[in-house]
């Protein structure tokens, strides 16, 4: 079992192994969509959002938004320093209570 350390808190978490997988597939869709698809072809020119993760993982908007939840607010105690993550919400011009999730893979160097 992984130990996961929440942000702002000394709360640790163990994650089981099903938990992992799942955490260890939303992070490579997310790597993916970066390194191979943002900015290819127009449908691929706006940040990833949930609707477009869900597709990539095959998984539901349910499961995949805790995931994101998980990999945006904890890090990995022995492999990370702080979370691969993180997610925006803003709010559409057209629709101000239409605010989609736009996530973001964290530097490597920091932020």
């Amino acid at each position: 079992m992984r130990q996961r350390k929440w942000i702002g808190t000394d709360s640790l978490e163990s994650i089981d192994v099903r938990q992992q997988r799942l955490l260890n597939l939303v992070l490579q869709k997310v790597r993916y969509y970066y390194a191979e698809l943002h900015q290819t072809r127009d449908c691929y020119k706006y940040p990833l959002s949930l609707s477009r993760l869900m597709k990539l993982c095959n998984r539901s908007g349910t499961r995949t938004l805790m995931a994101v939840r998980i990999l945006s607010h904890s890090y990995d105690v022995e492999l990370e320093r702080e979370p691969p993550l993180y997610y925006e919400r803003v709010s559409s011009s057209k629709n101000p209570m239409h605010r989609p999730y736009r996530i973001f893979l964290r530097s490597p160097h920091g932020s």
